[in-house]
């Protein structure tokens, strides 16, 4: 009525007539004219009938609650069965992620399944054969739980049941995140090991250690990470490593979960961890992987089997040698001692291109100074970085005992000449732009600085009436 005096007081016609709209307009969502019939029914030639109730919107009162207390009522049942606190379970994730009918009437966000139960005791007590009678449906007994959550059938351990969506969600972020610098699993062999039925128990450790860090660097997942966490090191404590696949994937598990704990642990826990995955290289002997020449070309696939191994060993000995200079610990893998060549780089991994690399000897000693892949080059700074801690402990003790020799000074000006030239290669074959885009180039960058705050104190340690500090003045 307002509306159409509205209309004739500004001398518009309104743009549809009053009334209500007939129920075949309605149904095939076309503009009805109100009329009795309208032409719409007029010309299909079906009966024109109008409803005046209004259609109910929204779901039926008491519908939500019921809905809550039958979520409670189930995680109730499942906790029954020794789930144990803190897992993933699909009830939990509608919660964590605030999806619930409530929100898109504008409603307060959801409420926790323990608060749900305690006002649903308080306030309105519903079994569950009235919520199977307001629902309309059959609750039967819950079947047993299958394996993969219970964990029976994987040795005494709890297996997290997460989604088949989630599990393909993180694995993926593993190697667009992760993998750029922590470049030790090849994607190929991972995929065709995970789709392999039934997956072995090594390969499930380092799964979940994948899953374990990608859950840390996402916002999505990033709920997921201490759960996963603890469920690695629950598989790894379980899990038997007997051969050289299963001892490897171990080492690969173990750096993941120190490079996690790292970020989210203390020091001493990441150490330990740390630890095992050097033992592990020790024991496989990972640092002669090239002891023995093979002149023979190698295939892509042993290619790929013999660039993970020294993957995994560079990487834990540049585990090695961040923790320890940077507690001021002593070094673990002897630097003399290596026999294996620096990584390829990371196209030539993934792709299976046979690719023959340099030493650590060679490089660091011969006068041509050119780049070569990200991870070889962070492993050389690394390298470097550890000669500069050592050299200057050593000029420590030297100074101590009243025993300062003039190598302190050879040792100074070589550690000097090396650091400088790599640096001046860097900065003039990559601008500072592309250095921060990649993470192995930009942790390169930062420890070729670190080397040379550490050089500057090394030499600044040295008092000025010493033999070392003339000759360092001099020269």
């Amino acid at each position: 009525m307002a509306s159409a005096t509205k209309a004739s007081a500004g001398g518009k016609p309104p743009r549809q007539n009053p009334g209500a709209a007939c129920q075949q307009c309605r149904i095939r969502k076309l503009r009805c004219d109100r009329q009795k019939p309208c032409a719409g029914c007029l010309d299909s030639g079906v009966p024109c009938q109008t409803d005046s109730t209004p259609p109910q919107r929204g779901p039926k009162r008491g519908h939500l609650k019921v809905l809550r207390s039958r979520i409670a009522a189930l995680e109730q049942r499942m906790g029954e069965r020794d789930l144990g606190a803190g897992l993933f379970t699909p009830a939990a994730s509608e919660f964590q992620f605030n999806m619930d009918d409530s929100d898109a009437q504008g409603s307060a966000a959801p409420v926790p399944p323990s608060i749900i139960t305690e006002a649903s005791a308080t306030t309105e007590v519903m079994t569950l054969s009235d919520m199977d009678s307001v629902m309309g449906l059959q609750m039967t007994a819950a079947p047993p739980l299958p394996p993969f959550i219970t964990g029976h059938n994987y040795l005494g351990t709890t297996e997290l049941p997460i989604p088949p969506l989630t599990r393909a969600d993180l694995g993926q972020l593993f190697f667009d995140r992760a993998s750029t610098f922590l470049p030790i699993v090849q994607r190929y062999r991972h995929f065709q090991r995970s789709r392999a039925s039934p997956a072995t128990q090594s390969h499930m450790c380092l799964q979940s250690a994948m899953w374990t860090v990608a859950a840390v660097l996402s916002s999505q997942f990033y709920h997921l990470r201490d759960a996963l966490h603890h469920s690695t090191l629950d598989k790894l404590s379980h899990c038997p490593a007997e051969d050289e696949t299963s001892r490897l994937e171990h080492a690969q598990a173990w750096i993941l979960i120190a490079v996690y704990e790292f970020m989210q642990a203390p020091f001493e826990r990441a150490w330990i961890s740390a630890g095992r995955a050097i033992r592990l290289v020790q024991l496989m002997r990972l640092n002669e992987v090239d002891k023995i020449s093979d002149a023979a070309a190698l295939d892509a696939e042993s290619f790929v089997e013999k660039e993970e191994k020294r993957r995994i060993f560079w990487m834990a000995f540049c585990l090695d040698r961040c923790s320890c200079v940077l507690e001021g610990l002593p070094l673990t893998l002897n630097e003399q001692e290596v026999s294996t060549r620096l990584p390829s780089s990371e196209e030539a991994f993934q792709n299976g291109t046979p690719v023959t690399m340099p030493f650590l000897s060679e490089v660091v000693t011969a006068s041509d100074q050119s780049l070569l892949s990200p991870f070889a080059e962070s492993v050389i700074f690394t390298t470097l970085w550890g000669r500069g801690f050592l050299h200057q402990r050593q000029s420590s003790a030297e100074y101590a005992f009243c025993n300062t020799s003039r190598d302190f000074c050879d040792r100074q000006l070589w550690l000097d000449d090396i650091i400088t030239r790599k640096i001046q290669k860097l900065q003039q074959d990559y601008v500072t732009a592309s250095i921060k885009v990649d993470a192995m180039w930009l942790y390169a960058n930062m420890i070729a600085q670190t080397t040379v705050l550490l050089l500057g104190k090394a030499a600044e340690a040295i008092p000025s009436t010493t033999p070392s500090n003339h000759d360092l003045l001099s020269s």
